[in-house]
């Protein structure tokens, strides 16, 4: 088989490596088209780039995934120059970072090899012209939908699939798109015969109701009243009223009866407004406590922030695999190489913090790499085992310093022990001496302490 066989050959060896079909076969209620469920492409855009809470989260991920440096290495220096090079050529960085903005806000991402037997460059496809996509009953992609400039449809990928690479941000039950990152907010909800509008507007309408809210408070509705007076009187009122300037003094025989009508001060949407936050915060998957919170709220997010390095590491995972398979392995068999030879890797690596098992860190403690006490604090930290003995070994250890101190005193005031064993029941009999704390020290909270003259630590 020649390089360029091998090349056609591979989308139809990845997509079905067994050349076998299921038994279980598609389901589509359209068996024309797959539509994105309950919302488009289009919309999901136009709700991420006017709601702030979603695009800080996209924001983040993205930084999250591609800030990192992404490392390519290969087993041959000549081949790893090669695809150094074909990168900085094609600008490929800049273009990847877009792309998994993409894929973050509608959950897909498609890119476009440029010619489809030799690599030259790839472009992201627009995913707001994209409407649709056809599969066979077995789920095997045929080709997409895509809107043109002038409102007409055309066929994107009918028999040229092998120049389109698809990103899916989920991937589950064979369904035909993946969801966006925040595709539950998106969607309007039905609870019996009525039906809810997206929570990303209903955010939208919370948001409208509390600034008209402020001002409405701000400049409230206001009603004059003169009892008993004619038309004539009320006109001249009127446009005496309108002249008035903050701090004029009027001269009247008449007292008017002046109401407002403004919300009442004592409404409470604090409850409602934090639900709606938190949902949002579940929406998007991110933690928006750790930018906008106080130090507590920030502290907790910190720890959920490490189960969004889970999420992000897992994307790069996925990512890496993809990139691998479908773009850099063909352009090296463009190029002349094997693949499997070359068996090139990508990782991404400044957020890829190796996690430590229990087997190392015991054998770092044996090693004296690491202290007994730093050992169990990371067992009591990571594993989550409470370690009943700690207070018995604290005591042990306050105990023989007690000791130490006490023999130190004991010679000192007898230099003739020096060279002697001291009895224990000497070592006992010697009281330590009380340590001055401040108030803070005494309640036990060192963290606070005043430095003051303290002696607790």
């Amino acid at each position: 088989m020649s390089i360029f066989d091998k090349l056609r050959s591979k989308p139809i060896e990845e997509a079905n490596i067994s050349n076998k079909t299921p038994e279980a076969k598609v389901i589509k209620r359209d068996w024309v088209r797959e539509r994105p469920e309950h919302t488009t492409f289009e919309r999901l855009i136009d709700y991420h780039d006017r709601t702030p809470q979603i695009r800080i989260a996209v924001a983040s991920y993205s930084e999250m995934i591609t800030g990192t440096d992404m490392n390519l290495t290969c087993k041959s220096e000549e081949a790893q120059k090669e695809l150094t090079d074909w990168i900085r050529r094609t600008n490929f960085y800049d273009k990847f970072e877009n792309l998994v903005t993409t894929l973050l806000i509608t959950g897909n991402g498609i890119l476009e090899k440029l010619d489809e037997k030799d690599v030259q460059d790839v472009m992201e496809v627009d995913m707001s012209t994209v409407l649709s996509k056809k599969r066979d009953e077995y789920g095997e992609l045929e080709w997409y939908e895509q809107r043109t400039q002038n409102g007409g449809l055309v066929q994107l990928g009918k028999g040229t699939l092998g120049k389109f690479i698809e990103f899916n941000l989920t991937s589950y039950s064979r369904q035909p798109w993946g969801k966006s990152l925040f595709y539950s907010l998106a969607v309007p909800r039905t609870l019996g015969n009525r039906t809810m509008p997206p929570l990303v507007e209903a955010m939208w309408g919370l948001e409208d109701a509390m600034v008209s809210i402020v001002m409405n408070n701000a400049y409230p509705i206001t009603t004059i009243t003169y009892n008993g007076a004619n038309d004539d009187y009320l006109r001249q009122e009127a446009r005496r009223w309108q002249e008035y300037k903050p701090g004029d003094k009027r001269v009247q025989k008449v007292k008017p009866e002046i109401e407002f009508f403004e919300s009442a001060g004592n409404s409470k949407f604090t409850d409602f407004v934090s639900h709606i936050q938190k949902t949002f915060e579940l929406g998007t998957q991110f933690p928006h406590d750790i930018l906008t919170g106080d130090f507590t709220s920030r502290a907790s997010s910190d720890t959920t922030e490490t189960i969004v390095q889970k999420r992000v590491r897992g994307y790069q995972r996925y990512l890496a695999n993809k990139l691998k398979h479908e773009l850099f392995d063909p352009i090296l068999i463009n190029l002349g190489y094997d693949p499997d030879d070359e068996d090139c890797q990508i990782q991404f690596t400044t957020q890829n913090v190796k996690e430590l098992e229990v087997e190392q860190v015991i054998d770092m403690k044996e090693k004296n790499n690491i202290t007994l006490n730093e050992m169990r604090e990371w067992i009591r930290t990571n594993i989550g085992i409470e370690l009943t003995d700690d207070k018995e070994i604290q005591a042990e250890d306050k105990l023989k310093k007690q000791m130490a101190v006490s023999a130190q005193k004991i010679k000192a005031d007898n230099p003739e022990k020096d060279n002697k064993q001291i009895d224990k029941k000497d070592l006992e009999s010697v009281k330590p001496k009380k340590l001055r704390m401040c108030k803070m020290c005494k309640e036990h909270q060192h963290a606070l302490c005043t430095k003051r003259g303290c002696q607790c630590q």
